[in-house]
């Protein structure tokens, strides 16, 4: 298979590369981009900002006399894994007609724990979410600075691993695999303030509620409308859709606010919350919306309940890739 990864039938393709050195990202990616642009086909490019200015240099000469669609985003405003992959379906689904690419940059040196393993059933998520999809995506792997489950993580989410610049089945590939390890039970803080919604009426005092506490923490005026917004969606979802009580908790985790949301429910289906949803689909509207505001959203789900934890960044400044 060479670099060009042409496809006769509508298809997802979802490849990683392990790269080594500075020079050998540029050159593949650069490549890539440019078969794309040669044959007039939508790009989106999505990167630590610090990777953009090179890259954009080095395309110069890829764009010239293509009319197609080239996005180049710092990933890094973007941050949540899970927003990424809506931005992913509503660029495929914009340019229906044709096959795009999408290359794009996850993980970086410095990335938590928790945003890790976001990462990992983001890449598990984005095979079944763009199954349907006419796309070639190449994401992108420091193998000298990541840590090695990161990179295990990346072998088993991608069905294709280039090597040599060709692309070979990955022996390790099992994305359902990836999802069991990533429905890990999530960390509590013993000294997390609670409050537990029973019924719509709660709703209004969880909020007052969710405003103090965000203001004694030093949340902005930005910040603390967004916390509301998630509190009011989580809790809301518990109440329509497990029939039970909701159980908020927030507590400070480095320069992160953390909102937690726990309920008797279980969820079936992790894509919930995460594309963009149908005119009808109500719950996967509010998840959505938690997921479009939140730096991170993490999720622990099991017969007995599920957790949903969504983290608002203290400082509006996004995280930086190094």
């Amino acid at each position: 298979m060479t670099a060009s990864m042409e496809t006769e039938q509508r298809s997802f393709v979802h490849s990683a590369l392990f790269y080594h050195s500075q020079r050998e990202y540029l050159d593949f990616v650069v490549r890539f981009v440019a078969e794309g642009m040669a044959a007039d086909e939508p790009v989106l490019v999505a990167i630590p900002g610090e990777k953009l200015p090179p890259l954009r240099a080095e395309l110069a000469a890829a764009r010239a006399g293509s009319t197609a669609e080239l996005r180049l985003v710092d990933i890094t405003d973007v941050c949540n894994p899970s927003r990424f992959l809506a931005m992913e379906t509503a660029f495929a689904e914009r340019h229906s007609d044709q096959q795009v690419r999408i290359v794009s940059q996850l993980v970086w040196p410095g990335r938590s724990d928790e945003e890790c393993l976001a990462c990992v059933q983001h890449e598990a998520l984005v095979n079944g979410a763009l199954t349907n999809h006419n796309v070639l995506g190449l994401c992108l792997y420091d193998a000298e600075r990541l840590e090695d489950d990161v990179l295990a993580g990346a072998r088993t989410t991608h069905p294709l691993v280039w090597k040599c610049g060709s692309a070979y089945r990955s022996t390790e590939y099992a994305p359902e695999v990836a999802l069991a390890w990533c429905n890990q039970p999530l960390p509590t803080n013993p000294s997390a303030v609670t409050y537990t919604v029973r019924k719509s009426t709660d709703l209004r005092p969880a909020r007052s509620f969710a405003t103090d506490y965000a203001g004694w923490v030093g949340l902005s005026q930005d910040g603390i409308e967004d916390l509301q917004m998630i509190a009011t969606e989580l809790a809301t979802n518990s109440l329509q859709y497990t029939g039970g009580a909701c159980q908020l908790a927030f507590w400070r985790q480095n320069d992160h606010l953390v909102c937690e949301a726990r309920d008797g429910g279980q969820f079936n289906n992790l894509l919930v919350g995460v594309q963009p949803p149908g005119p009808n689909a109500k719950a996967s509207r509010g998840l959505f919306l938690v997921n479009a505001i939140a730096d991170l959203v993490r999720t622990h789900t099991t017969a007995n309940g599920t957790t949903i934890q969504a983290y608002l960044r203290l400082n509006p400044a996004r995280g930086q890739a190094s």
